[in-house]
């Protein structure tokens, strides 16, 4: 563990608490962190509608986010595969307004009728810019884990579509955040320029009397390696090219974590040294660059549970799949055999990564929703803080033993085409909502 412990307090409702001062800011960041993200929500796409329906708060609360914004406050909140956040940023004199949103995001939802249409008219907005008017869309994040997965807890669309949001009414809803919203299954977190004291006791008046009731927890699932090849195509009516996609069923970061990392590295390695396969020459590689990632949202750092590691690359539509898998397992196999140098790679890898999560934390938004990711999911506030050291302490050999493993077993592999011509506008992905 890195540095202090945030002060932290249980609220006899079941609600954790945990509060990280730091004077001299100016600013402070409430961020409620819920337990419940679409890998374990109950109903496909619940989780990501919720938030859109509770991201101002309730509507006895709409007069507080607008005093937010007119004090220059922002506002925002995201749905992963574990949790869902909502965090606002406020002067610091503006704590307990924030504290008071919160009470009535969990207390008093605006769940009629006419809000949650509009909500889920939001979210298939958003599905059409994100997803289908983007050439190969959701290829990752949705058609791969389909593929790939074999529990519905893994491989189902929690973004939502219209048949998956259709059956999701107001007392769907309200049953929902009734038991995932309980105060058991919520961290709150407060970063920034405020008295200790104070803030305790505006927690404890604000949310500490929001009563107790039961929570809803969907088990996590694992899975066990792939035994055989999968293989899937779809057409594409807005991308010009096609994109390939190979998937593999990587370790769980709470069963091993030391795997985990060692994917994490690699997948970079794996952007790094991409043309290193020796069975082409740059000039005569008939794909583009490999593209990486570790878990369908490509953050590898705020998963609990059984993720994902892949590598996608775009080519012309008559490139061979087979051809570019070889090359991709060929590349792996190679730095499993040590026939490519890595440590030097992987030292800067490190210290970029390092970099990069240290700049995270500079910011006090960040710093409150990563306290709350490691509390609520790793069981360590301060997790992203320790994860550089995390990293290099795994070895080069474990990088190299984990390239073998995958070069080695059966993943998934989606190749998306540009669809025959006369076709309305838009991708047609494969991947069936469950």
């Amino acid at each position: 563990m890195t540095g202090p412990i945030p002060g932290s307090l249980r609220l006899d409702n079941g609600m954790r608490v945990l509060l990280e001062p730091l004077p001299g800011t100016h600013v402070v960041a409430v961020c409620l962190h819920v337990g419940t993200g679409f890998r374990n929500e109950p109903v496909a796409g619940a989780a990501h509608l919720l938030e859109h329906v509770l991201v101002q708060g309730a509507s006895s609360s709409r007069p507080l986010t607008d005093a937010v914004l007119a004090m220059g406050g922002t506002m925002n909140a995201r749905t992963a595969a574990d949790y869902t956040q909502f965090t606002s940023v406020l002067p610091a004199d503006g704590l307990e307004i924030g504290l008071r949103i919160e009470h009535e995001r969990l207390a008093d939802p605006d769940l009629s009728a006419g809000h949650v249409a509009a909500q889920k008219d939001v979210v298939l907005a958003e599905i059409r810019r994100n997803i289908l008017q983007r050439p190969h869309g959701g290829l990752v994040l949705f058609d791969l884990p389909d593929l790939l997965h074999d529990s519905w807890e893994n491989r189902h669309n929690g973004y939502g579509d219209a048949e998956a949001l259709a059956g999701l009414d107001p007392e769907a809803l309200s049953a929902f955040h009734d038991r995932s919203y309980a105060p058991e299954n919520v961290h709150l977190v407060l970063a920034g320029d405020f008295d200790p004291d104070r803030a305790r006791e505006l927690v404890a008046r604000t949310l500490g009397t929001l009563p107790a009731r039961p929570t809803w927890r969907r088990a996590p699932v694992g899975e066990g390696p792939s035994t055989a090849p999968r293989r899937r195509e779809r057409a594409d009516r807005v991308a010009p090219a096609g994109r390939t996609v190979c998937g593999f069923r990587s370790p769980s970061p709470s069963a091993d974590p030391a795997g985990h990392l060692a994917t994490v590295l690699l997948s970079e390695l794996v952007e790094t040294l991409g043309e290193a396969c020796d069975c082409h020459t740059p000039a005569d590689r008939p794909w583009g660059g490999f593209r990486a990632r570790v878990s369908r949202t490509g953050n590898p750092f705020d998963v609990a549970h059984d993720t994902l590691f892949s590598v996608d690359f775009p080519h012309p539509a008559d490139a061979s799949p087979d051809e570019a898998e070889a090359c991709l397992r060929r590349l792996l196999g190679r730095v499993a055999e040590a026939r490519i140098p890595i440590a030097e790679p992987l030292a800067v890898i490190r210290r970029q990564t390092a970099l990069h999560l240290h700049a995270e934390l500079d910011s006090v938004t960040s710093r409150a929703s990563w306290l709350a990711v490691g509390a609520a999911v790793h069981g360590d506030p301060h997790h992203l803080a320790g994860l550089p050291d995390a990293l290099r302490a795994v070895p080069d050999e474990e990088v190299a033993r984990w390239a073998g493993h995958y070069a080695n077993r059966p993943g998934a592999r989606i190749t998306s085409l540009p669809a025959p011509a006369g076709l309305p506008a838009g991708p047609v992905p494969s991947g069936a909502v469950r």
